[in-house]
């Protein structure tokens, strides 16, 4: 019984609602009988047909009033059903039987009025039963088998010979009603499902949304913080008061401006990873170099908040092939979290590679702090784009929340996963899982100078930049260099002065309004001027390969990604004067 009620219970209730509906109509049908009964003279008739129609709606009504109700059905599941269904049953019995009766006092305008009543129950039935098969044979069934039943009752003044011309229309009449039933069915369930789904995607909109929202409101927020460290430590170098704070103040802007860095790539690489354009690079690389370089860069934060950092890999070289920036960038999240998370104790970098069974290797990363760990109900959220673990995570220890999520698409990416657990003894492991084909040992690249070496002499150099901001950043950072700078805010601007000056390198900026600096670049190698051959050095913080693959065929001879590291520029622009045959080799 509780199967059936579970089946039929929501059936019912549209039921009950559309029953409902159908009273006036009933109560009309009920005075038409009446009227009809009078007309033949069989006055005797009227008041136990009227108390007749009357109980049966007042059955029907009681039967189905637990399902006209919003609230769950309680009591005998099973009893409520059956006399609900009883109940569109009877109700079609006795109209079906009325109109018999009817049809036999052999009137003939008694007799349409017959066969009206059972075509309106027929559709009464189908509008009540839409949504259920059983429903709507329940209640048709009655006034289906006094329509076949009207014409037998004559067959008397008929010949034998129509009989099967009688059959053939009352199937065809039955099979056209249930057509109809079967079509307005089929439009029925396609309506609901259509209904569900757009509240699905409206719902979906509207988690869209509210995670917009969520993003502006948390970066804006974390935004300010190292903004105004810059603000405030560039509001003290140029006061002077306090000369001997001036190398603390460049400290603390240089590490705001790598936090923003960090927030504006978070925010990059889900976009990228939620458009499916990012892609991973395959490059042989060395995991116990990998490994001690962490644990090199690391253990400097970790010491000044009075933790220690224990790294354990592989001892000898270990060549794997992978995305190894990428794999920095999962270790970084993961070891920072865990710093800002413990509040004494060790942070632990668990690194190995064991030989999988169909080849490669089976690299099993994880980090474990000593934290507060992670609650169970913030675990369901701890991957969810713009989420903390709680509100008074989110005050206490800001971020974006994108990093655990970045971190685990990355992982998934490289085939592999990352999950988090509770550590043993307090805390939190985070685990990294995932299947690298063996490397071949590779020499290392030379490491990019930090400071800029002594030109061979003194370079003329254009910087074409439509940001103000910009040009004033690049005039700052050349100033070591004693470089005859100029700088220009266009495109157009550029092409003038290039056509009328000589200079030894063009520092061109790729995404500029009107002519771009691909345009403007390639228009240059395309003219006659002094400058056809200069040296161009394209920058963007468009860094997609695609991106960089059009500065080259521009005609761009080396490319730098926003924002602009001096180092960087410093070795572009060396590269630039003291190896011209390897100028167009881009900065690693």
């Amino acid at each position: 019984m509780q199967r059936l009620y579970d089946s039929v219970s929501p059936q019912l209730t549209t039921s009950a609602r559309e029953r409902r509906g159908q009273i006036p109509v009933r109560i009309l049908l009920a005075l038409l009988l009446a009227w009809s009964l009078h007309s033949v003279g069989r006055n005797e008739l009227i008041l136990p047909w009227l108390a007749i129609s009357a109980g049966v709606q007042l059955f029907e009504a009681w039967a189905l009033a637990p399902f006209r109700r919003a609230e769950a059905v309680a009591g005998d599941k099973g009893r409520i059903v059956l006399t609900a269904l009883a109940s569109t049953v009877v109700m079609a019995v006795v109209h079906a039987v009325t109109a018999l009766l009817i049809w036999l006092e052999g009137d003939k305008t008694l007799a349409t009025v017959a066969v009206l009543i059972l075509a309106g129950g027929l559709l009464n039935n189908i509008a009540s039963g839409i949504e259920s098969r059983l429903l709507f044979f329940l209640g048709a069934t009655p006034y289906l088998v006094a329509l076949a039943a009207m014409p037998l009752t004559q067959m008397v003044e008929w010949r034998w010979t129509h009989l099967p011309l009688l059959a053939t229309c009352v199937v065809l009449f039955f099979g056209a009603v249930l057509g109809v039933w079967s079509r307005t069915h089929a439009a029925r369930r396609s309506e609901g499902r259509a209904l569900i789904d757009a509240e699905t995607r409206l719902e979906q909109a509207e988690t869209a949304m509210a995670d917009r929202a969520a993003m502006a409101a948390i970066v804006s927020h974390e935004l300010r913080t190292p903004v105004s460290a810059i603000l405030a430590s560039a509001q003290v170098i140029r006061d002077g008061a306090r000369p001997e704070g001036t190398p603390e103040a460049a400290d603390l802007i240089i590490d705001a401006g790598r936090l923003m860095t960090g927030m504006l790539n978070d925010l990059l690489d889900h976009s990228k990873i939620e458009a499916r354009g990012m892609t991973l690079e395959a490059r042989d690389f060395d995991l116990a170099e990998f490994t001690a370089e962490a644990a090199r860069f690391w253990s400097a934060p970790a010491a000044e908040k009075g933790l220690t950092l224990v790294a354990r890999g592989p001892v000898e070289s270990l060549w794997l092939k992978g995305d190894p920036h990428r794999l920095r960038q999962i270790v970084n999240n993961l070891i920072s979290n865990a710093l800002k998370f413990t509040p004494r104790g060790d942070v632990v970098l668990d690194v190995r590679a064991d030989p999988a069974p169909n080849g490669g290797r089976r690299l099993v990363l994880s980090v474990r702090d000593q934290g507060p760990g992670i609650a169970p109900d913030a675990m369901a959220r701890l991957f969810s784009p713009f989420a903390q673990g709680s509100a008074e995570v989110a005050r206490t220890y800001g971020g974006t929340g994108l990093g655990l999520t970045v971190s685990r698409d990355l992982a998934r990416l490289m085939g592999g996963d990352l999950t988090a657990d509770g550590a043993e003894g307090g805390g939190a492991v985070f685990t990294l899982d995932a299947m690298l084909p063996e490397g071949r040992p590779v020499d290392r690249a030379d490491q990019m100078q930090a400071a800029p070496r002594d030109l061979a002499r003194r370079l003329r150099v254009l910087a074409v930049d439509d940001h103000e901001v910009n040009r004033r950043t690049l005039a700052l950072v050349l100033q070591p260099l004693e470089v005859t700078l100029s700088a220009v805010a266009s495109g157009a601007e550029a092409l003038e002065l290039l056509a009328a000056e000589r200079f030894d390198v063009v520092l061109m900026d790729v995404n500029m309004p009107g002519l771009d600096g691909n345009e403007t670049t390639r228009r240059l190698r395309a003219g006659a001027g002094p400058n056809r051959d200069a040296p161009v050095i394209g920058f963007s913080a468009g860094v997609e390969p695609t991106q960089v693959a059009a500065c080259r065929e521009a005609g761009m001879t080396d490319w730098l990604p926003k924002p602009l590291e001096p180092a960087r520029l410093y070795a572009a622009l060396e590269r630039a004067m003291t190896e011209p045959a390897q100028a167009d080799t881009q900065a690693a």
